[in-house]
């Protein structure tokens, strides 16, 4: 199978990107990079320009994330090729900035853009690769709900090569907490910091913040209001030493918000976490459920300080357990969340589509 992969996708900053193409190459695709950066019509142009060559005797066009601003030019080569096109859809623009984020004003006409967009994107591609099943739904029911879109199928974000299992660090009068993230809304750091009160008393544990991004300042604002001696705030680091700086904490905090997104999405860190062996705290909800359960990771219900303080207390006092479950992540994620392991769940997504597309019976048709 050969591959283009196409857009304005910036792999040096992306890990989904690197996973993808990485993972692909690693099940025997042939990945070919159409790529152009820039305004959009230079942009679109260079693209154009390359398409023709990198698309010789390829079986198909991926979209790389954040696709959908390529996706008419895509659409319009695809058709010119005669080419099936899948699009990582991985996260609506339309919900990251109005909904989640809330930098864009829901009348604003940046809004109504990013939504045509979305909608466009779920409209013509041949497939949408989603980062589960439930944040797939979340989109398409926001965006059209009851019409038909391009078919969904899942490839879990995983974590790449750089996170290996650790030593686990000898036991000292304190465990550290550690969340490490861009402090979007999402998150709910302000449920970390408000289980940081409950748990002010508490000697054996602290919380580490790591990060820069959108609420950091207010959370550094609620953090002093609360007066918290467990919590401290890290400056953002570079990529490459973010596998080292999590293995040396002894719980990995993921996410806590109560958004649809947030109940749908699995973030990167909880991957790294697995991957690191650092047993995971985060919120529950359909997504994660998609891959967790307790037996892997500590569970809580999302937007709740007091079920996260009470879930942090329960990890203090598991001792061994921790271990196990540190363990039984470290299996899951060679299993199924490696660059080898979620390309070959994205290589039999693309298999799927091409033999569609082609009027061959599908992998599952094949056993019937």
């Amino acid at each position: 199978m050969k591959v283009v992969y196409f857009g304005a996708f910036d792999a040096a900053a992306s890990p989904r990107v690197r996973m993808l193409r990485e993972g692909l190459r690693r099940n025997g695709v042939e990945v070919i990079d159409c790529h152009a950066t820039g305004t959009a019509l230079p942009r679109w142009s260079r693209l154009s320009l390359a398409l023709p060559r990198a698309a010789r005797d390829a079986d198909l066009l991926l979209v790389g994330k954040p696709g959908q601003r390529e996706m008419p030019l895509a659409r319009l080569w695809a058709n010119a090729l005669g080419l099936p096109l899948a699009l990582d859809l991985f996260a609506s623009l339309w919900l990251n900035e109005v909904t989640e984020r809330r930098r864009v004003a829901p009348a604003a006409l940046a809004a109504r853009k990013l939504r045509m967009l979305d909608r466009f994107a779920l409209r013509h591609a041949d497939l949408c690769l989603v980062d589960t099943i439930a944040h797939g739904r979340t989109i398409a029911e926001s965006l059209l709900p009851g019409r038909a879109i391009a078919p969904q199928r899942r490839v879990f974000v995983g974590a790449e090569p750089c996170f290996v299992p650790r030593t686990p660090p000898p036991v000292g009068d304190a465990l550290e907490a550690l969340f490490v993230g861009t402090f979007i809304p999402f998150h709910g750091v302000e449920v970390i910091l408000r289980a940081a009160a409950l748990l002010r008393a508490e000697p054996r544990l602290r919380f580490t913040l790591l990060g820069d991004g959108q609420e950091r300042p207010a959370m550094e604002a609620l953090a002093a209001e609360l007066a918290l001696p467990n919590v401290r705030f890290e400056a953002p680091i570079d990529y490459p030493l973010l596998p080292a700086r999590l293995a040396r904490a002894d719980l990995a905090l993921g996410i806590f918000g109560t958004s649809a997104t947030a109940r749908a999405v699995i973030p990167k860190k909880v991957f790294a976490a697995l991957a690191t062996g650092v047993p995971v705290v985060t919120g529950d909800g359909e997504g994660v459920r998609e891959a967790l359960d307790e037996s892997c990771a500590y569970l809580c219900p999302a937007g709740d300080p007091a079920a996260l303080a009470a879930t942090l207390q329960r990890a203090l006092a598991d001792g061994p357990r921790r271990e196990e479950i540190a363990a039984r992540g470290i299996a899951l994620h060679r299993a199924n969340f490696t660059p080898t392991a979620t390309g070959g769940a994205c290589r039999l997504a693309l298999a799927e589509l091409l033999n569609r597309t082609r009027g061959l019976p599908s992998l599952a048709e094949s056993f019937r």
